[in-house]
């Protein structure tokens, strides 16, 4: 009869092979570090650049390494008016990683002018094709009070074919800005 072993044995035996990269361990711990400061940061209400002097201590490739997908994955159209100082604090973020490299901290200063124009051109846009389909609006109230013999006064919010046309412009706008985005963010991680 065989030998019946304990789950610990069981354990022992699939683990006995499995080597620990201290190296590795030390720079998760290190990136993970480097994370909870920028985020601590960006997550302030007050903003505190004395938080950024602590990313002094690192050199710039660490910083590259640690806060990379950071700096790219915050390069996002934003839905609305930009109100608050996140992209001037992203930008202080980017200027300690990329201290030797201007052409890296113009392109991700250009970036951030260009996301914050995108919720303006989008209310922009919005308002001139208002102003546009307005004549037709008038007109399908008009057609439409002659024919159920009352006053009919339709809004945009109303009308499914002025509220296709919009998300339809909306739509190639958004497209237009996120291409360019993907390009701009493209260049800017070739410095990393």
């Amino acid at each position: 009869m065989g030998k019946i072993k304990s789950a610990l044995e069981i354990a022992m035996e699939k683990t006995e092979n499995i080597a620990i990269d201290e190296n590795k361990i030390r720079i998760n711990q290190e990136n993970e570090r480097i994370r909870r400061i920028a985020g601590e940061y960006l997550a302030k209400e007050e903003r505190d650049d004395s938080l950024l002097k602590a990313l002094d201590d690192y050199s710039e490739e660490v910083l590259k390494r640690a806060l990379k997908n950071l700096m790219l994955s915050s390069l996002t159209l934003p839905n609305y008016e930009v109100v608050d100082d996140r992209y001037e604090r992203l930008l202080a973020i980017m200027n300690c990683i990329m201290r030797d490299d201007k052409n890296a901290i113009a392109l991700y200063e250009r970036i951030t002018t260009f996301l914050k124009q995108y919720p303006l051109h989008r209310k922009e846009l919005v308002e001139s094709l208002k102003k546009q389909l307005e004549p037709m609006l008038e007109e399908k109230s008009e057609a439409m009070s002659q024919k159920f013999g009352r006053a009919i006064r339709l809004n945009i919010e109303d009308d499914k074919e002025t509220l296709e046309i919009i998300e339809q412009n909306l739509e190639h706008l958004e497209k237009q800005y996120n291409d360019n985005l993907e390009n701009a963010k493209k260049s800017l991680e070739a410095s990393f």
